[in-house]
C-alpha cells in the first residue's frame, strides 16, 4: 500500500478511535447528568474531535490554521477535556453506588478535571529549546587514520509547522556551530506537510557550518504534497548539499547517502545483484559512513558492507514512550522496527538512531527528549 494511503487509513482510524471514545463518554452522560452537564460535555467533545479531526486528517491537505501558540493552546485545552469527559465517565461506573449522587458527581469530575490538568499542563511545558545533547564515541578499525577524530553532529525530523519555531532551530545550529564538527548530517523531515512551512527556517538552516560541509537527505514528510522538489531547491539554495541516492568522497572516508524514496532499493540490490553503481561502490568501500531516514535500511547496509556506520532519524525515539529497567524501550515504534533510538551493531556493522528534535501528531515528548548528537570517529 503506496505511504499516502496507510497515512489516510492510521489517521481515519485514529480519528474514528477518538470518536468512538468520545461518544461512549457522551452516551453515559446523557443518562445521568443535567441538561445543562450535558451541553458542556458535547461542546467539550466536539472541540476535541475537531483538534484531533484537523491534524490527523485536515492538516495535510488544508490550508494551516493558526500558528504556534495557537496550537499549543489548542492542544492543551482539547487534552484537558478530553481526559475530564472520559475518565469522569469511568470514575462514574467505578465509584460505589452508595455515594450520593451529588458526591459522586463532584468526585468524578474533580478527579478527571485533576488528571486532565496534570496531563495537559505537560504538553504547555513542552519546549522543543530543552534539547539533550548527545556525545557518544564510534570505534571503527577500518577508519583511515587521517579521520580518526573526527567529529560528526546530527540534527534530525525538525518538521516545521506548528510545534517547532524558527527561534528554536536557530538555537540548535547556535549550539552545533559552536563545537565546531567537522560535518554535519541532516537525515531528513525537514517539514512537516508542506514546502512553504520550511521557508521561515532558512537563516537558521544556512547557518549550520562545519569544515567538511553539511549534508542531508530527505524524509518520508518531505515527500507529502509533492514538497520533494522545492524542500530539495531550498535546501541548495542555503548551502546545505543533498545527498539523495549519491556519494562523495571526504578525503578517505567516503559520504553515502539514501533517500527516503529509496529506502527498499539496497534491500532489493541484495536480492537481485542488479548492477547500481552507487550500491557497488558502498560494497567495496573501505569504510562507509551512510546517511538514511529510516533505521530499518540499516539490515540489507550491514549485509553489503561489514564495515558500515549509519545514521538515521525517523523514530522521534519513541516520543511517547517508557524506558524499562533493562534498557528496551516501549513505544508504538517497536510495531514496525526494532530499532527506536541509540546504537545498534550487527557484527561491525553499526547504527546510531538519533531521537530527532521534532515531534508529530502531538506537541509532546515524553521519556524521548528533542536530541543533538555528536559523534566521533575513533580507529
Amino acid at each position: 500500500m503506496p505511504e499516502a494511503q496507510q497515512y489516510f487509513v492510521f489517521a481515519l482510524l485514529g480519528t474514528l478511535t477518538v470518536a468512538g471514545v468520545l461518544g461512549l463518554a457522551l452516551v453515559h452522560r446523557w443518562k445521568r447528568t443535567s441538561r445543562r452537564e450535558r451541553a458542556l460535555a458535547t461542546s467539550v467533545a466536539a472541540f476535541v474531535l475537531g483538534v484531533v479531526g484537523y491534524w490527523l486528517l485536515g492538516y495535510k491537505a488544508l490550508p494551516p490554521l493558526g500558528g504556534h501558540t495557537a496550537w499549543m493552546v489548542a492542544w492543551v485545552l482539547a487534552i484537558a477535556g478530553g481526559l475530564w469527559l472520559v475518565l469522569s465517565a469511568c470514575l462514574a461506573l467505578a465509584l460505589p453506588a452508595h455515594v450520593h449522587e451529588e458526591r459522586r458527581r463532584f468526585l468524578r469530575n474533580g478527579i478527571a478535571a485533576s488528571i486532565g490538568v496534570v496531563v495537559s499542563s505537560r504538553v504547555a511545558s513542552y519546549d522543543p529549546a530543552d534539547v539533550v545533547i548527545e556525545r557518544h564515541d564510534a570505534y571503527l578499525p577500518s577508519l583511515p587514520l587521517s579521520d580518526d577524530g573526527m567529529t560528526l553532529a546530527v540534527l534530525s525530523d525538525i518538521h516545521a509547522g506548528p510545534f517547532i519555531e524558527p527561534k528554536h532551530v536557530a538555537y540548535y545550529a547556535t549550539l552545533i556551530n559552536d563545537a565546531k564538527p567537522d560535518l554535519i548530517l541532516l537525515p531528513g523531515d525537514f517539514i512537516t506537510a508542506r514546502a512553504e512551512e520550511l521557508l521561515q527556517y532558512r537563516s537558521a538552516l544556512s547557518a549550520l557550518r562545519a569544515s567538511r560541509g553539511v549534508f542531508a537527505v530527505l524524509g518520508n514528510h518531505d515527500y507529502f504534497n509533492a514538497a520533494a522538489p522545492h524542500v530539495a531547491a531550498m535546501l541548495k539554495q542555503w548551502g546545505i548539499t543533498l545527498l539523495n541516492d549519491r556519494s562523495v568522497g571526504l578525503d578517505s572516508l567516503e559520504l553515502f547517502g539514501i533517500s527516503d524514496e529509496r529506502r527498499f532499493a539496497v534491500e532489493q540490490y541484495c536480492r537481485d545483484q542488479k548492477p547500481q553503481p552507487l550500491f557497488e561502490r558502498l560494497v567495496h568501500s573501505q569504510q562507509p559512513l551512510v546517511l538514511v531516514h529510516r533505521p530499518f535500511v540499516f539490515d540489507a547496509l550491514a549485509a553489503l558492507n561489514p564495515r558500515v556506520l549509519v545514521i538515521a532519524g525517523h523514530t522521534h525515539g519513541g516520543q511517547i514512550c517508557a524506558e524499562l529497567p533493562d534498557g528496551q524501550v516501549v513505544a508504538v515504534n517497536r510495531l514496525f522496527s526494532p530499532y527506536v533510538r541509540g546504537w545498534y551493531r550487527t557484527g561491525t556493522a553499526q547504527l546510531y538512531v538519533t531521537r530527532g528534535v521534532g515531534t508529530i501528531g502531538l506537541p509532546l515528548r515524553i521519556g524521548a527528549p528533542p536530541e543533538i548528537t555528536f559523534i566521533t570517529l575513533r580507529r
